[in-house]
């Protein structure tokens, strides 16, 4: 009875923040428009603020950056795989596969379901891991998307500037310069430290449920898109438990992991593909596309989520 008690109050909050964005979206009480400012808000702000502060006060040893190397090694052979998977999605979506069975959707997914399941106080955990992300996702993986669309190759200055504009990766930078230096150490010993912490705790208590709200209400079935989601929500599932062994075997053996830290892989790797991604496609049908199939593998990282609770 307690361990179904444990899941219900892990799981139940999930869902029913997830179905009030949904119910938001059918009653029109929010707007497209503000939904686009309530992601505005997290994406520019509330997020980048509690990734600076999980990074600056995380703990940094030669295995933080063993982990960070192993999830870019898995990113990138996900990503590779992808290229084989194609024909098994029709056209004209099979060209997005790649993109679609690689990249995790930290931010707005994975980080609200593992600081509910693990508490505010480990997001240092999957945000060191989101590391790979970033650096994998700002690279390889937009540049190829960029050229996906386009047809023409993407300006490697271009890249960089999105990169080194985006409030996120700047928020990642400086956590892991503040934390690595010992500066944030010093100062949260301080007064103005404790102010700094009460600030963060107020700015950041809200990120878990409007995400969840904000992911809510993009659930949407086009018309005519069942199939080809459904097959890449597979596809993304089969491979990523594939990805996922492997990386907690790669961790165990290579960087002695301890529960929480492989908790955070199997979270970090069920959430959907990036939301960004979304952001880069052009062509509308493609968009639909990409937007639904990322919905529907939301309830994959819902199920991932339960099933963590459930073995505690």
């Amino acid at each position: 009875m307690n361990e179904v008690t444990a899941v219900l109050r892990a799981l139940v909050p999930v869902v029913l923040m997830m179905g009030l964005g949904y119910v938001l979206r059918r009653t029109r009480v929010f707007s497209d428009r503000g939904i686009s400012e309530l992601k505005f808000l997290v994406t520019k702000v509330i997020l980048p603020a509690a990734i600076f502060h999980a990074l600056a006060t995380a703990e940094y040893t030669s295995r933080s950056w063993v982990l960070v190397g192993i999830m870019l090694v898995m990113m990138a052979v996900s990503f590779a795989l992808g290229y084989a998977l194609r024909p098994a999605v029709e056209e004209p979506f099979r060209k997005y596969v790649p993109f679609m069975v690689s990249v995790y959707e930290g931010g707005m997914m994975a980080y609200p379901l593992y600081t509910f399941l693990c508490g505010m106080e480990n997001l240092s955990r999957i945000a060191l891991l989101d590391i790979a992300g970033l650096i994998f996702g700002f690279s390889i993986y937009m540049s190829l998307l960029s050229f996906t669309e386009s047809g023409d190759k993407p300006s490697a200055g271009k890249l960089a500037k999105d990169a080194l504009t985006s409030p996120p990766f700047i928020a990642a930078v400086l956590g892991i310069a503040a934390g690595v230096t010992g500066v944030m150490r010093t100062f949260l010993s301080t007064g103005a430290g404790e102010v700094y912490l009460a600030a963060e705790q107020m700015l950041t208590a809200p990120l878990s449920g409007i995400i969840l709200i904000v992911v809510g209400y993009s659930i949407q079935m086009e018309k005519g898109m069942a199939g080809p989601c459904v097959k890449t929500v597979l596809l993304r599932a089969a491979l990523q438990a594939v990805m996922i062994i492997g990386t907690l075997w790669a961790m165990r053996t290579f960087a002695g992991t301890d529960r929480l830290t492989e908790t955070a892989a199997v979270i970090y790797m069920s959430a959907p593909a990036t939301f960004s991604m979304q952001s880069f496609v052009k062509d509308e049908q493609g968009g639909h596309y990409v937007s639904t199939a990322n919905a529907l593998y939301c309830f994959v990282s819902i199920a991932v989520f339960a099933a963590a609770a459930v073995l505690g």
